[in-house]
């Protein structure tokens, strides 16, 4: 029987093609197909189909810094609807790349920024944020 040996969730690396920095969160990869149901005619059963597949949007996170949101707030400003790759690459226990296959995201495009969010009753670190449409995913 073969050992599993899980990774946790801060065992990966995302890397956003044109925009280099340490994102610390990242929401996942959710792939969805639509159903439909129909009746078979002749009794009273139900049947259901699987239809097209969509590709949840994805957030990434990384902590406030001035420098880096400047520079991902002009890349937001001039944005042209370009596509752009996002690689989530599975680590070692150290930080260092492992040999596993990594996540390619295909057809992403920035959809919304989030940034200068303020609590002054809050010792939180400030984020900033971005959300992508992905239009499809496979493993490198």
């Amino acid at each position: 029987m073969p050992v599993i040996i899980p990774i946790p969730k801060s065992s990966f690396i995302v890397t956003i093609s044109g925009l280099e920095t340490i994102w610390t969160n990242f929401s996942g990869i959710s792939d969805t197909a639509e159903s439909g149901q129909y009746a078979n005619g002749t009794g009273n059963r139900i049947y259901k189909v699987v239809g097209p597949r969509s590709v949840d949007d994805v957030t990434v996170t990384a902590p406030y810094d001035p420098a880096l949101a400047h520079a991902i707030e002009s890349i937001w400003s001039t944005y042209n609807c370009e596509f752009i790759t996002i690689t989530i690459q599975p680590t070692t226990c150290n930080g260092e790349t492992s040999n596993s296959t990594p996540y390619i995201l295909s057809g992403c495009q920035l959809q919304q920024l989030t940034v200068a969010e303020m609590d002054r009753e809050s010792g939180d670190v400030g984020t900033i944020e971005l959300v992508f449409t992905v239009n499809d995913w496979n493993y490198g």
